[in-house]
């Protein structure tokens, strides 16, 4: 096997591994102590130091690395493999200074086999995961060209990327992760008198490095200097083909033009475009369970049995006819009221049913949970912005409310139901509503008189919702006066 002489590894036009007149391993390693960009470790320079102050290998020459032989046009031409003497010379802890070099810390946890293999449920779109995963583990397996992980925050790309340098450390192929965020906040502070580390060497480390990947570009403070620094690193990498995975939550169109040609280039870049999860016309994403589209449809709504009063089987019957033919073709409002058991669950559900075996999209959901989706919006970490997902809900084409008034009554829920159905109600968007509540004290004791259950508390709804929900120039209104039908002594 023949030695690499005075030379060391470099990246060829395609971004493989090849010889060429760069720094080695063992000056990588040098710089482990004093051109750290992030917390300082325990590692100072003496260790790599000592190491290449000991006798020289007469098998590579002291480069700790062999040329793999291989014809010209092969898959491994151009490689390079460890030398047996790389253990007398740093023994057992290559690895450790390979592992320390990486920067991963923390996220050293966070590998290809602990990830979702379809995304984060609720955050990505499980197809569009599963293509970036694909192409993560091919890049890991050989590293060469870029790797552009795109997709909207939480979906995973921070997962992914942390997962590619954990293999490649694993390999023990020397690569170095960092945020564009810190990035730019130690080239910062490497400008300060005193500080650990001098600009110039931690740019040139980053530039330099063998394997880099970057994550989080777009989320920094896109001041001038900024832009010029993450330009000049990326270009630079970009020039000399050096492998590199670059994650962004940013549109492609917000990117800076440079920014933009460089991470996108067909030729040298593999794009990965992770999607949102779909939160409307899709029967997994819309807050709703399977089994209750499957069990809960017009076909299995009863409307008879024999301990059911005639009154009882007439709301029932006019409340299904009315549902199958706003199921055919919404419009307006169907507001279904009722005690619990009376079967609104279930009509609403078919309606939602029917919509979605024609393509139509459907927004659905139990109240309560619709309001902590919406505070759980406003999380630094949340995939989709409080303004964004309450438009969302606003403006869908058909939006079905279980259960209202079942949520805390609190000031900023009272608010919120509010906007929403002002705004739909003024804009006649189909919506069905059910509850329990009912819309005056007077309907509220004939419901009590024919014998149904009542709610304990919240019995009717605040003034400015209930003005709107008694608009029957919008609003169909579906009492339905049934015994809870789970009670088999009451049908």
């Amino acid at each position: 096997m023949p030695a690499i002489g005075n030379m060391s590894l470099r990246f060829s036009n395609d971004g493989r591994a090849k010889v060429g007149p760069v720094n080695n391993l063992e000056e990588i390693f040098k710089k482990i102590g004093s051109n750290h960009t992030g917390e300082r470790t325990a590692a100072t320079s003496s260790e790599p130091e000592q190491a290449a102050t000991g006798p020289e290998c007469g098998v590579c020459g002291g480069l700790r690395w062999l040329a793999v032989e291989a014809e010209i046009g092969s898959p491994d031409f151009g490689r390079v493999k460890p030398c047996a003497c790389q253990a007398a010379a740093w023994g057992g802890a290559q690895s450790d200074l390979i592992r320390r070099y990486s920067q991963l810390g923390a996220l050293d946890r966070l590998t290809f086999a602990n990830l979702y293999p379809d995304g984060r449920p609720g955050f990505a779109e499980p197809a569009s995961f599963r293509r970036a995963l694909r192409d993560a583990e091919a890049f890991a397996a050989d590293p060469h060209g870029w790797l552009v992980i795109l997709g909207p925050s939480g979906c995973g790309k921070t997962h992914l990327a942390a997962a590619v340098a954990n293999a490649l450390v694993q390999a023990e192929i020397p690569v170095l992760y960092t945020s564009a965020p810190d990035l730019l906040d130690h080239l910062r502070g490497s400008y300060e008198t005193g500080a650990s580390v001098a600009y110039e060497a931690l740019f040139q480390r980053v530039v330099d490095a063998p394997v880099l990947i970057m994550d989080d570009v777009g989320s920094h403070n896109a001041s001038p200097w900024a832009q010029e620094k993450l330009d000049q690193i990326l270009t630079r990498r970009y020039n000399a083909r050096r492998p590199t995975v670059v994650t962004s939550s940013s549109d492609e169109t917000s990117l800076d033009d440079r920014l933009r040609t460089r991470m996108l280039d067909p030729v040298l870049s593999t794009v990965c475009r992770i999607t949102h999860a779909r939160t409307t016309g899709g029967l997994e994403n819309n807050w709703i369970h399977p089994a209750m589209l499957e069990q809960m449809t017009f076909d299995r709504f009863s409307v008879k049995g024999p301990r059911l009063p005639a009154e009882a089987q007439a709301s029932l019957r006019a409340a299904l006819r009315a549902c199958q033919v706003f199921a055919n073709e919404p419009d307006g409002w169907l507001l279904l009221t009722g005690p619990t058991g009376t079967g609104k669950t279930h009509l609403a559900v078919a309606i939602a049913r029917e919509r979605y075996e024609k393509g139509a999209p459907v927004m659905f959901s139990f109240v309560p949970d619709l309001l902590d989706h919406l505070r759980l919006a406003f999380a630094p970490e949340s995939r989709v912005s409080y303004d964004a997902l309450f438009e969302e809900v606003k403006s869908t084409e058909l939006l079905i409310l279980d259960d209202l008034g079942s949520e805390s009554a609190t000031p900023w829920a009272e608010e919120k139901l509010y906007q929403l159905i002002v705004h739909r109600h003024n804009l006649r968007l189909p919506t069905v509503i059910t509850s329990r509540l009912t819309l005056d004290a007077t309907e509220d004791k004939a419901t009590a008189n024919r014998g149904a259950r009542r709610t304990p508390q919240r019995l009717t709804f605040s003034d400015a919702i209930g003005s709107r929900l008694k608009d029957q120039r919008v609003v169909a209104i579906l009492p339905l006066i049934a015994p809870d039908y789970r009670d088999e002594t009451g049908r």
